[in-house]
């Protein structure tokens, strides 16, 4: 029998090299694509779960909008929208992303957008910890400058408030509901049950608010 030595001499140590090299080179290949397919495997993974979760935040934002629609149909007011406090667990700014109004009255979505929380802390406090407001008087109800400002500028009169909360009870955004005549006759009580019928249907479901 011939001895390793002997092989190895028969063969040639250049040979030998030659086929360990490609011996290692295809090791080398089949491990990356190996790899490389975890890694294709992970981004389709990835991309289908962004697809589910754009779908459902879609989804989730036009039953928002259907309710908020509710809300400015049946108590006849001018403007409904929810003021999002961001980012969630640290919060710092106020936003809109989610209003409905008459096509007579201005949008509020692109004023009030990235407001300091601290420009308005005595009103941010009270929507935070307040289950309803009513305000019948923005001048003599409200005294928050900041807040008062931007509540007269889009011509609100009078204003119902509720507020939103996530399955733990914290603060995730306020429904206002806007009224720009001060002659017209309010049901406060249509007002306060019906966002409080709103605020349960949409505020587990409420997207966080994303620029």
């Amino acid at each position: 029998m011939e001895s390793i030595a002997e092989i190895i001499k028969s063969i040639g140590i250049p040979e030998i090299i030659t086929s360990l090299g490609s011996i290692i080179a295809a090791w080398f290949a089949y491990n990356q694509y190996t790899k490389n397919k975890k890694i294709d495997l992970k981004i389709d993974r990835y991309k289908e779960e962004m697809e589910i979760k754009h779908k459902k935040r879609n989804d989730n934002s036009s039953i928002v909008y259907s309710q908020l629609w509710k809300i400015l149909f049946l108590t006849k007011a001018d403007r409904v929208y929810i003021l999002q406090p961001h980012p969630l667990g640290n919060a710092c700014f106020l936003s809109v992303y989610y209003e409905v109004k008459r096509t007579d009255k201005a949008s509020v979505v692109n004023d009030i957008v990235n407001i300091k929380m601290s420009d308005m802390a005595v009103f941010a406090r009270s929507l935070a910890t307040n289950n309803y407001l009513y305000i019948s008087d923005i001048n003599k109800q409200v005294n928050d400058k900041y807040a008062k400002s931007l509540l007269l500028r889009f011509g609100a009169k009078k204003v119902g408030i509720k507020k939103l909360i996530d399955n733990t009870h914290d603060w995730i955004g306020s429904i206002f509901c806007e009224f720009a005549d001060e002659n017209q006759v309010i049901d406060e009580k249509l007002i306060s049950d019906l966002m409080h019928e709103v605020a349960i249907n949409i505020q587990y479901i409420l997207p966080e608010y994303k620029e």
